[in-house]
């Protein structure tokens, strides 16, 4: 059973030599604000590509809704990232977990997800809280994505132009694992719910194909202060995946970690704002 302190997931087997291969190289104070709205930023990131077919193409990733199917902020943050999407008409749309805290909210959130366009493909993966609804099977939210346009990846890949998108089974409640092979000709992009679940099936094979890792549940702390940072970060390796840009020093993959749309357990954000999350592979 999961085991908490100060945000510390001590449950579960840790990787540290594995952890220790990602340097953070774009933390929360650096983070490029491309557009401010009431409730939610645009953030913007820029990764190399390995394949010329695949520059100039966008990707837009958005985790953490919690949404409680009562709250006011639900649907202004709904509201503000649905304009933000619609104008950037991205290539890929990734979800990536968490969406509801209460099972009323999900007609709103799959509301919010119709309304979202992607010019190649929609893909979604389960976070905790997926599993945390015992009376919904994994069947249940594969049909609730359907319905939404989204394609549910769980510890299964898809392929859109030269890109090979993973999307894992979350780590703390589900069963994460790797993919048995990466389709040749292709580069490897991986959605994970947590940056933990990426290290947990990493190997050096994965890392060699892997261009970007996507994910989000730490909130980015969801508060944090000054001079010391993220308070919370529900990781196994507490703060070093708190937020940000990550890149590993042996195989050059990129990871990025975002602070999500919604808040967890109490709802309050403090110096950690919510976000969508733009990569432009270059």
């Amino acid at each position: 059973m999961s085991t908490f302190f100060l945000g510390l997931d001590f449950s579960g087997k840790k990787f540290a030599e594995s952890a220790s291969e990602w340097q953070q190289v774009n933390s929360y104070k650096q983070r490029r604000v491309l557009r401010s709205g009431e409730y939610v930023d645009l953030v913007g990131y820029e990764i190399h590509t390995a394949m010329p077919k695949n520059k100039g193409r966008t990707l837009l990733w958005f985790s953490d809704l919690h949404f409680w199917g009562n709250l006011e902020t639900d649907e202004k943050v709904a509201a503000e990232s649905s304009v933000f999407i619609n104008e950037l008409q991205p290539d890929y749309l990734v979800c990536g977990g968490d969406v509801i805290m209460y099972s009323s909210a999900l007609p709103k959130v799959r509301t919010f997800l119709q309304s979202l366009p992607a010019k190649s493909g929609k893909m979604a993966i389960p976070g905790n809280w997926e599993h945390a609804k015992k009376w919904l099977r994994m069947k249940d939210w594969r049909n609730f994505y359907d319905q939404a346009g989204f394609s549910l990846l769980v510890n299964a890949g898809c392929s859109f132009d030269e890109f090979f998108f993973y999307g894992t089974d979350d780590l703390r409640k589900g069963k994460a694992s790797g993919p048995e092979e990466i389709p040749p000709g292709r580069e490897a992009v991986f959605l994970t719910h947590s940056p933990d679940a990426f290290v947990h099936i990493s190997t050096s094979k994965i890392l060699e194909q892997t261009t970007l890792v996507m994910c989000g549940h730490t909130h980015g702390g969801q508060i944090r202060l000054p001079l010391w940072g993220a308070l919370l970060t529900s990781s196994r390796y507490w703060r070093k995946f708190d937020y940000g840009h990550f890149v590993n020093s042996q195989s050059g993959s990129n990871m990025i970690v975002s602070s999500g749309l919604g808040c967890s357990t109490i709802s309050l954000r403090i110096a950690c704002r919510r976000e969508l999350v733009l990569v432009n592979f270059v």
